[in-house]
């Protein structure tokens, strides 16, 4: 049901058709509203405003929802006893070390790789003595750093801007370390990926059983 209002009184009045019950012509009710033109426009700016903020949470979800639909891929080898999920837009790394799970960004911003050690490579080596190693080998730029019974975390920016994660696990002789690199100044842009990688990353993975025939 449609109404007609005359909004200097306040009240309204239902209407199917405009001009009939007594209802005023619309040229008679913008007469009526003249005086409050001005209320009517700040309402009018309010609503609209309103309403673009709406549309900018709407635009903001929706780039939420594509990083999420990101396709992931998984790296493990026979010779590795790990599982690397990475986003499925990073390319194989072209650096000369690179290991058969290593990967970057096309642009070669973003890095993230695995690499499973069959030993320490030194006698009465610990969990201890191999985490101090790895801060004098980072020259003092670690940040960040935890121990768990088997692992331990080292993060931190290098002078030239770049920001370093690394994790570390053991199991009886064997290491296994994982290894992301990206700008600093690009936290924001990789932080969701870090936590995910790290989330899912599986360090002495259980390998398969071949069915027998």
């Amino acid at each position: 049901m449609d109404f007609a209002c005359d909004f200097t009184a306040k009240v309204c009045a239902p209407s199917s058709i405009n001009g009939l019950h007594g209802v005023p012509q619309i040229d008679q009710v913008e007469v009526k509203i003249g005086a409050t033109n001005t209320y009517m426009d700040v309402r009018l700016t309010a609503v609209l405003r309103i309403f673009a903020a709406g549309l900018s949470i709407c635009a903001c979800g929706s780039g939420f929802a594509r990083d999420e639909e990101e396709a992931w891929n998984t790296c493990s080898t026979p010779k590795t006893q790990f599982v690397l999920q990475i986003p499925g837009s990073l390319i194989h790394s072209t650096a000369p070390t690179a290991t058969g799970c290593s990967f970057q960004t096309p642009d070669g911003e973003f890095n993230v790789e695995a690499v499973a050690q069959p030993d320490s490579g030194t006698e009465g080596e610990t969990l201890e003595s191999r985490m101090q190693k790895e801060i004098d080998l980072l020259s003092g730029t670690v940040k960040h750093k935890k121990k768990g019974d088997t692992w331990f975390i080292l993060s931190g920016v290098t002078p030239d801007g770049t920001e370093y994660y690394r994790k570390l696990f053991i199991k009886d002789s064997q290491y296994v370390t994982l290894r992301v690199t990206y700008p600093q100044a690009q936290h924001k842009k990789y932080d969701q990926w870090v936590a995910r990688i790290e989330k899912t990353f599986v360090p002495f993975a259980v390998p398969e059983e071949k069915s027998g025939d």
